[in-house]
């Protein structure tokens, strides 16, 4: 299924470029940000226990933290995992502030948008499952409100049928249903509104920060806006901020719905994480597809 390769090898190249936008024409490999990591990491438990499992998603982002691996890992993801090293007990670990509306769990969160399309999972479950995820890192509404945007817009591009501007209003009628009438769900529909605005200036007026609402906003707008995933990164180069993740949600948005449509391959085969996440891909694929 090249859509589900693409969702994740797209959110890795806007996660490594969005990182390093030199790498665009360096011809150099393209590395990942914890962006990538949590994601492989998450992604690797759903192949091997065939489900989500947050203790041992807890056990693997812990694992990966010890290895070294998660070096730009945010306070509040860090603090988390600090706790669960401490109590082994996932429930437990996520921390529960007003503060802790960052894009921790959005950033990782596509392997659960996948998962729920080859599984045909009901929404209630769905919710719930992202929800579960969230607690791992983060007991905050706003950052779980966020992982369910992009987890559900992700599992409705790979459904298809729907013009990706039906797609968005599908997420915020969903969003509303499940009573998530919060700011997030506001920059959603904003970003929908910015749709045909000048984009630098609709990138400002939704944010490029490390804030849920903004990164959300942002990364739909670029999905909406933007048939092309260069030219997207190029805008998104422009207007700085969190452009590591901000460029992995709109990857795994783009992926999802286009594949690697104006994605030249050359940029795809230097990405370093290329070979593992095909290969856990294929498996993911193959366990739910035999």
């Amino acid at each position: 299924m090249e859509k589900v390769k693409a969702t994740f090898l797209l959110h890795a190249l806007g996660d490594g470029l969005g990182e390093y936008p030199h790498l665009w024409r360096d011809k150099k490999p393209i590395p990942s940000t914890d962006d990538t990591v949590m994601t492989s990491a998450l992604l690797e438990v759903l192949v091997q226990e065939g489900g989500h499992n947050p203790q041992r998603v807890a056990e693997n982002y812990l694992l990966y933290l010890k290895r070294g691996l998660l070096t730009k890992v945010g306070y509040t993801t860090l603090k988390a995992l600090k706790r669960f090293e401490e109590t082994r007990n996932w429930f437990y670990a996520g921390v529960a502030c007003k503060r802790c509306a960052g894009n921790g769990v959005a950033m990782r969160i596509s392997p659960l948008g996948v998962w729920a399309y080859l599984k045909n999972l009901p929404l209630e479950e769905f919710f719930e499952t992202v929800r579960r995820e969230g607690y791992i890192t983060h007991r905050n509404e706003l950052a779980i409100g966020g992982a369910f945007a992009v987890a559900y817009a992700v599992y409705l591009n790979l459904k298809g049928g729907l013009p990706k501007e039906e797609t968005v209003k599908r997420v915020l009628l969903t969003m509303e249903e499940l009573g998530m009438e919060n700011p997030v769900r506001d920059a959603v529909e904003k970003a929908l509104n910015l749709k045909g605005e000048d984009g630098r200036v609709a990138l400002q007026r939704l944010g490029s920060g490390g804030y849920i609402v903004d990164t959300v906003g942002s990364a739909f707008y670029l999905f909406l806006s933007r048939d092309d995933f260069l030219k997207g990164l190029n805008l998104l180069w422009e207007v700085g901020g969190d452009t590591d993740t901000i460029g992995a949600i709109f990857g795994s948005l783009y992926g999802s719905l286009y594949g690697f449509k104006n994605v030249s391959k050359d940029l795809i085969e230097r990405l370093e994480v290329k070979e593992k996440i095909e290969k856990l891909t294929g498996e993911l694929v193959k366990r739910f597809h035999p």
